[in-house]
């Protein structure tokens, strides 16, 4: 028998013995330990010393996330590094995933490069600019990061605070307490679309202060984009690529049949799996090709795709969308639900999934218009640059 599989069965026990309030404390002290037990872990993967006492920004997320949150941080880190500004990352063991241990690729993939350092959350730590990614993670943080200082907090909501459906994702009010009392100062909201901006105004809490402009997502290398000249194949290519979740994907088989059709004249291609839908349908259709969450780099998958469509539960809302970025940055004809318009204006097109073949038929029967479309959505990519990431910095004070 193991050493860890001792541990386990002690725990268990132990757990069994203990009740109520202490049965939560001992929780949350296992979670903080989980915790920690990351950050050691990452930071023997590197090279070179950790020694670090003071930083220009520290970022604080949960990064056993393994989506678009952890994504979005890793190209923040990389725009940092790149224009010398150092940067801490800290995790913070919380019940937004039941992910037992391990940081996700994309934070792994930003770990080595120069000024990055990965921090426990009990060292001691002093930052120009504390980013705390998720109201879910400050709010139910394990650790209470008691020697972490700083000058300005920003708290990043990159997720709607009430979904469409008026279920509440997180408690704004006790997110903004909890940042509070861990760093004695009140945290400055920034949203990442106006979605999300709008979301958290529809909870009774006190008022928050929000930041007067959003803190959309970025690319953390300037973009070189490859203009399409054309579609990939003999007939319309639809694709999309997502986390493998309920919420992304319709909720009915009419839904997802209208947007990715079973039909020999289109080809479907899924990066992230079909489970739901397959779960739904009661099979995977014949014309769609399917691989699984991670299986390939998104970049090398949206070259085979003309057209990328996304259309969701009808409960869910998208705060803004990473792999809608990457889709247009890849020159796709992006295809959205229409409240996203807000956010992407002419860059993309807007239809319900019983309208997404008339939208996709309308733009094969016409490739110059397809051309165009799809270097709008280039160009909006191209906006979203490492420097609108670097301004946001320096509007707070934060430079090389």
């Amino acid at each position: 028998m193991t050493s860890s599989t001792q541990w386990r069965r002690r725990l268990g026990r132990l757990r069994q013995r203990v009740t109520g309030a202490d049965l939560e404390a001992l929780r949350t002290q296992v979670a903080e330990l989980s915790g920690e037990l990351s950050t050691v872990s990452a930071q023997l993967s590197r090279t070179g010393p950790e020694q670090v006492r003071e930083v220009d920004v520290a970022i604080v997320s949960d990064f056993r996330l393994p989506g678009g949150t952890t994504a979005s941080i890793a190209e923040e880190t990389r725009a940092q590094s790149a224009a010398g500004i150092s940067t801490a990352l800290i995790h913070a063991q919380s019940q937004i995933t039941t992910t037992v241990t391990g940081f996700s690729q994309h934070i792994m993939g930003v770990a080595d490069l120069p000024r990055v350092h990965i921090v426990s959350a009990r060292a001691a730590l002093h930052a120009r600019l504390v980013i705390v990614r998720h109201p879910t993670v400050i709010q139910t943080s394990a650790t209470a990061f008691p020697r972490l200082t700083a000058d300005q907090v920003v708290l990043v909501a990159n997720h709607p605070a009430v979904d469409a459906d008026g279920t509440w994702q997180y408690d704004v009010a006790a997110a903004d307490a909890a940042a509070q009392r861990f760093f004695h100062q009140v945290p400055e909201w920034a949203p990442i679309s106006p979605v999300v901006r709008a979301s958290i105004t529809e909870q009774p809490a006190p008022e928050v202060r929000l930041a007067e402009q959003d803190w959309v997502n970025v690319f953390g290398r300037e973009l070189v984009t490859t203009p399409r000249t054309g579609f990939v194949a003999d007939r319309p290519v639809i694709g999309r690529h997502s986390r493998p979740q309920k919420e992304k994907w319709p909720d009915t088989a009419e839904a997802i049949l209208s947007a990715y059709p079973e039909d020999p004249t289109y080809r479907v291609e899924v990066l992230g799996g079909a489970d739901v839908p397959g779960e739904i349908l009661g099979r995977i259709p014949q014309a769609w090709s399917v691989a699984p969450f991670g299986a390939e780099a998104p970049a090398d998958f949206l070259q085979r795709i003309d057209f990328w469509v996304y259309a969701h539960h009808p409960q869910w809302r998208e705060a803004y969308g990473r792999a809608i970025m990457e889709a247009l940055a890849a020159g796709c004809l992006v295809v959205l639900p229409e409240y996203l318009q807000e956010i992407y204006g002419d860059a993309a097109c807007y239809a319900e999934p019983s309208e997404i073949k008339a939208v996709v038929d309308r733009f094969w029967r016409n490739p110059q218009a397809f051309v165009e479309q799809s270097r709008r959505g280039q160009q909006f990519a191209v906006d979203h640059g490492p420097g609108r990431h670097l301004e946001r910095l320096r509007w707070r004070g934060v430079t090389p």
